[in-house]
């Protein structure tokens, strides 16, 4: 939870007892109630919701909703026709003249632009050919004005018709906060890369009739903040408010370790492969030691998972073996995956969970969750453990890429594309030493492709098959 960085005087709660006393006989009639915009569903808003209510109940004063546009609001909060603004931006009252702050930092998010990485490699603003966002989003029109964006845009009326937009692919881009990406389970697509634009801060706003309510409604908000009483609301509703680092300065970390499963050309046990050049390459100059294992992708992960590692190189999104989180930014896609049987009768018997013999895979990449049924799997160490035991009739199937097929096979196995290829990323801890290696990772990766070093580290090949080609200045 973000902690509070205004300056205001911690008031116990006897304090606050007296002041709200004060107070009270300057609160009228008509406003023992507040009345604000309904927020839109979703975890913020909600949790926002409970935590103004709480304190507003401090006061003796109720709140009331209603629908109205964001747009529309602004106007009526500022006529006084409602209360005022739940969450808005700080600053708002610099064009609302009649709105006041209340000085206590309510929540955070980033703006984040959300678009398919086949479509347009690390989707910046300057990749995407369209966008759209929901109508009256301060932020979104800032950040658009300030990157002085003059492609084709669409205002949507809702959260819900944004993503209908964009699901159908009637735009390219669509432009929200990080929460509103959450709650629709945009971080969890794999071929969805979400680019934070800005970090801002969200505020409570007053009509300035209230304006006698905000110090005594501050007051009693920074002590639920101290009693942890605000963090305590937002976990309640899932909700966990994380910032990316921005470094205006590098950081620096002592020692960097990293691990990876050995790839022909990518992770060699030496540190050289590509891979490697581009982690050298980005967390070199901030340590004074970067340590490279490989090894297999079974001990790869282990060694992450056992926090051995800061890091493995390699992994996918929703990858259950992985305990970790991993960059925003993806350094190549792997491969279609595919399952491999004897013949046709034992392929239908696996696409319908019913293939009685174990179904083979490499340990540490875990596929359960593609099949249907409760079928046996096998974890083996190599791909040509798990031809080989096919083969001989031990196992019922395999899970693996095209490109690992033994060339010893005699007789065509039976083939069945089970996903397309998706992206490859770094996978670091979930904690803020990790946090900071990944966003740091993110914010070089952008920098190495968007001034073209990264042809200095991969092959055309590899910049085509990530689509990173299509953010590499051309000639």
């Amino acid at each position: 939870m973000l902690r509070h960085k205004l300056g205001v005087t911690r008031f116990n709660w006897v304090l606050i007892g007296l002041l709200l006393l004060a107070v009270q006989p300057n609160v009228s009639a008509k406003q023992s109630t507040l009345t604000f915009r309904a927020p839109d569903p979703g975890p913020v808003g909600d949790a926002v919701k409970e935590i103004l209510e709480e304190a507003y109940q401090e006061l003796g004063i109720s709140m009331q909703y209603v629908d109205m546009p964001r747009n529309r609001s602004l106007v009526e909060a500022n006529n006084g026709r409602i209360s005022g603004e739940l969450g808005r931006l700080p600053d708002l009252e610099a064009r609302y003249n009649n709105l006041q702050r209340v000085p206590f930092e309510l929540f955070a998010f980033e703006t984040v632009l959300v678009a398919d990485r086949r479509d347009c490699g690390l989707c910046t603003l300057d990749d995407v050919e369209n966008l759209a966002f929901v109508s009256g989003m301060q932020t979104i029109l800032q950040a658009l004005e300030n990157a002085n964006f003059k492609r084709p845009s669409v205002q949507a009326i809702d959260i819900n018709q944004l993503h209908l937009m964009f699901s159908n692919r009637r735009v390219q881009a669509v432009l929200m906060n990080d929460f509103e990406a959450r709650q629709l389970g945009y971080y969890d697509e794999p071929h969805l890369i979400i680019t934070p634009i800005r970090q801002q801060l969200g505020y409570h706003y007053l009509h300035q009739k209230h304006a006698h309510l905000i110090e005594p409604l501050a007051e009693i908000l920074e002590v639920m903040h101290d009693r942890g009483r605000v963090t305590d609301i937002y976990r309640a509703y899932g909700v966990r408010f994380q910032r990316t680092n921005a470094f205006e300065q590098p950081p620096f970390f002592s020692q960097i370790s990293a691990t990876a499963g050995l790839w022909r050309t990518l992770t060699h046990v030496d540190g050289s492969g590509r891979y490697w050049q581009l982690v050298k390459r980005i967390f070199e100059p901030v340590t004074d030691s970067l340590t490279l294992n490989t090894n297999s992708y079974q001990r790869a992960v282990l060694g992450l998972n056992e926090q051995r590692f800061d890091f493995l190189v390699g992994g996918v999104k929703n990858q259950a073996s992985i305990q970790g989180i991993e960059s925003l930014t993806h350094l190549d896609y792997d491969r279609d995956l595919y399952a491999f049987t004897m013949d046709q009768a034992a392929m239908d018997a696996l696409l319908e969970g019913e293939l009685k013999l174990p179904v083979c895979y490499v340990a540490g990449y875990g596929y359960h969750a593609l099949f249907k049924g409760e079928m046996v799997f096998y974890q083996a160490d190599s791909s040509l453990d798990c031809f080989a035991m096919l083969d001989m009739g031990r196992m019922g199937a395999v899970v693996n890429y095209r490109e690992n097929m033994p060339d010893w096979i005699a007789t065509p196995y039976v083939q069945h594309k089970l996903r397309a290829a998706v992206p490859v990323h770094l996978i670091f801890h979930d904690t803020p030493r990790g946090r900071e290696l990944r966003d740091w990772f993110d914010y070089r990766m952008r920098q190495l492709v968007k001034s073209g070093e990264i042809q200095e580290v991969f092959t055309d090949t590899m910049l085509e098959r990530s689509h990173l080609i299509k953010n590499v200045p051309q000639d």
